[in-house]
Formats: structure tokens, C-alpha cells, sequence
């Protein structure tokens, strides 16, 4: 399969998903125009797998098997345009009045294209030296029915420009204004590559124009996303959408990988072991990105003793919340993270550490009694208590209380990593961790049940 071929099924399989997305997600108000926009992107599926496999057929295929995808390229593009006019004209009385002129004439060419294909071609051609082309009469049936497709293509780009000129906000004005400037290149593209240059007898560079209209589609349900263009809202759409993204990766790779193919081996397309051996590749590496992901996001937060990584924090601790904590393994979680040489908890008068310390007892009941600094949730120890906590390598102590403003223990930080002290270290997130603290923290219950790593 060449690669012309499968970048313009995928990329026309990822405009029907993204089709399918806008209506699983359209409110009952929109469904119509999201009805529409899914129906476009159906044809335009037809129409591209249509001209992609047409193109890689071999010499020796059935001569019925090659007319049914003729049919599949010449009837899907008509009905095709005929969506694209409709989703941009049907709120507007003239655009409706033109959906069902157009409507008659797109059924009329598809039916005179299924009962008599004569009148369109005269034949095909099926060849691997010079490849593979429909022989298109130059008649005035072949210029009524390319007519049809640039009266579609106007009216559509007529009714998206009327609708950006009558948006009520800057932001959905501009954007309009870029999905139709997006369009009018790829219409003239598809106009010239997919009809002009094909009635010439030029066949080889068909698939120029659907495979940029596709991209277009995807560009625009790109924006229906960004600027909420329709109103969406489905339990699918965050999937469809992810599904999207991670095979446009996959389109880029495939790209990436003929090519370099090509050149080192010097034929026009690798065999079909080799693309699904590369298909599987794609499929395991997606499957490995939110574990690698995960493994980034650590590292990521040890990498650094001068900055903490709030968010990895916050979102493990959150993911804890309601389980029964093993408070030694939460110690030694910030410890690692919040980049201390130690970390411990004091609770019911018990102290859970990440390591082992020679602080006694008497000195947990004196850290417990600590007053609180005006205003914050740091401990100020006595003198005595000071010279003491100093001799352990202790560099403060801070207060640990629920959302009803409950005492429910102490939290106690040792010497920072790195070259810094304590007082020159960021307060700000460690605060934030402090914060978010007594929600994971459950005292009493100290069984593993969920573990944070």
C-alpha cells in the first residue's frame, strides 16, 4: 500500500470520528447542524476511501469489484458537497431554498451515475507502471457535474462567511473566519486536484484534494472544541477527542516513516508486513504513554531539590482520599518530593516518620504543646525545645488541622536537600501540601490500602 493511499484512510477515518463526536455531544438545539457536520464527514469518508483504494488496486481485480468503488468516488462527493453547502446555509431561508435545488441535482447525478456510469466514464484503466485512472468523457454531463460541485463549494463558503459577519462575539467571529479561509484553500485544492485536473486525464494526483479537505474537517472540529462553536457535552467526547489527537501522531509517524523509508531503500512503499508491524509499534507505544507519562511526571518531581512539583503532589495525595493511609509511606512520599531528609507526622501523640529518629517521647508531647505563631500554621518552640529539635536536625514544625479548623496533629520537616536552608526555601507550596494533608490523613487507621507509589 502506498503512502498516499493509507495517510488519506486514516486521515479520513479521524474526519468521521471527529464527525461522530460533535453529534454524540450536540445539545437537542444544535443536533441539526451537528447532524449535518456528521453527515459530511460520512461522505467525506466514502469519497476518500473511495479514491484511496481505487488507487492501489491491482491489475487483476474484478472489473465489477473496480466499478462499485468508481461508483463509491463519484456518487460520495456529489452528496458530500451538497452537506458542506447544507451545514453552512440551512439556519438562513435562501440557504434552505438551496439545499433543495442542490438536494434535487445531487440525487439526479447519483442516480444517473448508478443506472448509467457510461455517461460519466468510458472505462479504467488498472496499471501498476503508469497507475490507475478512470477515462472521463469531456462531455457537458462531466461540466454540469462539476458545475454542481462549485456551486456547492461557493454557496458553503457564502454561508460561513455570512455567519462569521453576523457573529455575535469577536473570538467566534474570528475563528469562523479561519475555519473559512481553511476551506476556501482546500475547495479550490479538491476543485482543481479532484475535478479540473482529472477531466484533463491527469488521475495520479486525485487524492491531493479530499486528503485536504479531511484535514480541514479535523482543523474544524478543532475549533467547534476551542471556541465552542456548538455546544457540546458527552461522556464519549474527551475519548473521541483523545482518540483523535493520539492518530494524528500516529498519521505523523506513518509520514514520517515512509518517507524515511524511501530513502533508504529506495522503493515507493514498504510491504504489507512492514506497515503492520508499524501499526502494532503505534499501538504499543500509545498503549505505554500514560505509563511513561506517570514515570516522567516522578522523576520529573524528584529532579530538583529548589522547586516542588505541586501538582504531581496534590494529585497523588487526592488519589488517597477515603483510603486508609500507612502514614510511614505517605513520610516518606513528601520526604521524597517536598525534597527534605526527613518527614514525620505527630497524631494521638504518636510520631510516624520516614525513617527512624532518636526524638523521645518527652520531646513529641513538647512538639504537640508548641504555640502557633500569630497568623499561620507554624510552630514557635520554647528555647529549651529549640536547642533540642536543633541537635535532632529538626527544621520546623508545622500544625496540621481539618476543614471545621480541628487540631488533629503536627507535621515535622527535617534538613532540606541541597545546598539551602530552611528559611530560604519556598513556603508556598509546601503550605499548599499542608493544606491538603488532613484530608488524606485519617488517625487511628494505619493499615496500607492504597498505596501513593
Amino acid at each position: 500500500m502506498h503512502l498516499t493511499t493509507l495517510l488519506l484512510i486514516i486521515v479520513a477515518i479521524l474526519t468521521a470520528l471527529s464527525g461522530i463526536a460533535v453529534f454524540s455531544g450536540a445539545h437537542k438545539g444544535e443536533r441539526i447542524r451537528a447532524f449535518l457536520f456528521f453527515f459530511t464527514t460520512i461522505m467525506a469518508l466514502i469519497w476518500a476511501i473511495g479514491i484511496g483504494v481505487f488507487l492501489s488496486l491491482p491489475e487483476n481485480t474484478n472489473p465489477d469489484v473496480t466499478k462499485s468503488i468508481i461508483d463509491m468516488i463519484y456518487i460520495g462527493a456529489p452528496v458530500m458537497c451538497w452537506g458542506l453547502m447544507a451545514y453552512a446555509c440551512h439556519s438562513y431561508k435562501l440557504g434552505q431554498i438551496g439545499m433543495v435545488i442542490l438536494g434535487a441535482f445531487c440525487l439526479a447525478f447519483v442516480g444517473m451515475i448508478l443506472m448509467k456510469p457510461e455517461l460519466l466514464y468510458s472505462g479504467f484503466t488498472l496499471s501498476e507502471a503508469s497507475g490507475n485512472v478512470v477515462h472521463l468523457h469531456q462531455d457537458n454531463f462531466y461540466i454540469l457535474y462539476g458545475a454542481y460541485h462549485f456551486l456547492a463549494v461557493g454557496l458553503y463558503i457564502i454561508g460561513l462567511g455570512y455567519t462569521a459577519y453576523t457573529a455575535k462575539t469577536a473570538q467566534v467571529k474570528k475563528s469562523y473566519l479561519m475555519v473559512l479561509i481553511g476551506f476556501t484553500i482546500t475547495g479550490i485544492l479538491a476543485l482543481v486536484y479532484d475535478f479540473i485536473l482529472p477531466y484533463f486525464g491527469r488521475y495520479d494526483t486525485i487524492w491531493v484534494g479530499i486528503l485536504a479537505m479531511s484535514i480541514a474537517w479535523i482543523f474544524h472540529y478543532y475549533a467547534i472544541l476551542r471556541y465552542h462553536l456548538l455546544n457540546l457535552s458527552s461522556p464519549w467526547l474527551k475519548t473521541f477527542s483523545r482518540v483523535i489527537v493520539l492518530s494524528c501522531a500516529a498519521v505523523i509517524y506513518l509520514v514520517i516513516f515512509f518517507i524515511i523509508f524511501a530513502a533508504l531503500f529506495k522503493t515507493p512503499a514498504p510491504s504489507a508486513q512492514v506497515i503492520v508491524l508499524n501499526v502494532l509499534m503505534i499501538a504499543a507505544v500509545m498503549l505505554l504513554i500514560p505509563a511513561l507519562n506517570e514515570l516522567s511526571a516522578f522523576v520529573g518531581s524528584l529532579a530538583s531539590a529548589d522547586e516542588i512539583d505541586v501538582s504531581y503532589i496534590v494529585k497523588k495525595m487526592t488519589a488517597i482520599v477515603g483510603y486508609d493511609v500507612n502514614l510511614t509511606e505517605l513520610s516518606s512520599f513528601l520526604c521524597d518530593h517536598l525534597h527534605f531528609q526527613y518527614i514525620g507526622f505527630i497524631l494521638n501523640g504518636e510520631l510516624y516518620g520516614s525513617s527512624q529518629t532518636k526524638i523521645s517521647p518527652e520531646t513529641v508531647k513538647e512538639i504537640a504543646r508548641s504555640k502557633k505563631i500569630t497568623g499561620g500554621i507554624w510552630l514557635e518552640p520554647d528555647e529549651k525545645l529549640s536547642v533540642a529539635l536543633h541537635r535532632l536536625d529538626i527544621s520546623a514544625v508545622a500544625e496540621l488541622r481539618d476543614g471545621k479548623g480541628k487540631i488533629i496533629g503536627q507535621i515535622i520537616f527535617g534538613k532540606p536537600n541541597g545546598h539551602i536552608n530552611f528559611e530560604n526555601r519556598d513556603i508556598v507550596p509546601i503550605e499548599i501540601i499542608i493544606q491538603v494533608l488532613p484530608a488524606v490523613i485519617k488517625p487511628g487507621n494505619h493499615r496500607i490500602k492504597r498505596h501513593l507509589i
